[in-house]
């Protein structure tokens, strides 16, 4: 599952704006999802080839069969981890729109009513 990053809230008038890096947040939140979904689909290829090689036998091939679990297995953690962080950022600018949220309400509060 990608993370999104959640729509920015705006300050209203007489609120402080909540300092939040929203452009580098974007960016980032971006190229995690793209970096984990192409790690995703190597993934699923390499899963797709494994039983196309049951024929291949010899040094090579365990060699191979070797490298090819240890290169899994770190691309799997690396999709989590990267994953991981991309929800981290969003928390982050979920966090952020919900201090701006009680900012706005508390000046609205402050407006003297017409």
């Amino acid at each position: 599952m990608a993370a999104e990053m959640p729509t920015k809230v705006e300050p209203v008038t007489g609120a402080v704006a909540v300092d939040f890096p929203w452009a580098a947040a974007t960016t980032a939140v971006t190229a995690l999802n793209v970096a984990a979904s192409t790690l995703d689909a190597q993934l699923v290829t390499r899963a797709e080839m494994a039983p196309t090689l049951t024929d291949w036998t010899g040094a090579f091939r365990t060699e191979f069969d070797s490298a090819s679990t240890r290169i899994t297995t770190g691309a799997s953690g690396l999709k989590e981890t990267l994953t991981r962080v991309a929800f981290w950022i969003v928390g982050g600018a979920e966090a952020a729109n919900h201090q701006q949220r009680t900012g706005n309400a508390a000046a609205a509060a402050a407006q003297p009513v017409p």
